[in-house]
């Protein structure tokens, strides 16, 4: 009986966890989906429900709009592009995704520090309690 209810409470506590670490890791996507007038909901929704498999096409297409947009007039262009064809201001690429990717990689990192430390937890406590 007893080693039933450490069980339980030390899987509540990893789940509590894992819901933790997996709300930061959709709040940061939601505040640089925002800053970068994306779809900022959408976005934190599949980081929340789809968590780390959303990853890689979040970092594609943050890239991708940050580079393509030119900051004066807000239109697209190509990655190429020195100048903007539309309004004709230099097109400085001021932020091409890495602080994104810096932000996503240090939280992909808790999450995964997090993962660990509680499955080493479990294990430890499964062993004492049988």
């Amino acid at each position: 009986m007893g080693a039933m209810l450490v069980s339980m409470v030390t899987g509540g506590i990893a789940m509590i966890c894992i819901v933790a670490i997996t709300a930061v890791y959709a709040a940061v996507i939601f505040i640089d989906a925002y800053r970068h007038n994306m779809k900022a909901f959408r976005w934190a929704f599949m980081a929340f429900f789809f968590n780390l498999y959303m990853l890689p096409v979040y970092i594609y297409v943050r890239v991708k709009i940050a580079t393509l947009k030119c900051q004066s007039c807000g239109k697209k262009v190509g990655g190429d592009k020195d100048f903007c064809p539309e309004c004709g201001t230099a097109v400085q690429k001021v932020d091409d995704g890495k602080i994104a990717k810096k932000v996503i990689l240090w939280v992909l990192a808790a999450y995964t520090a997090i993962m660990v430390i509680g499955m080493a937890y479990i294990i430890i406590v499964d062993g004492i309690t049988t």
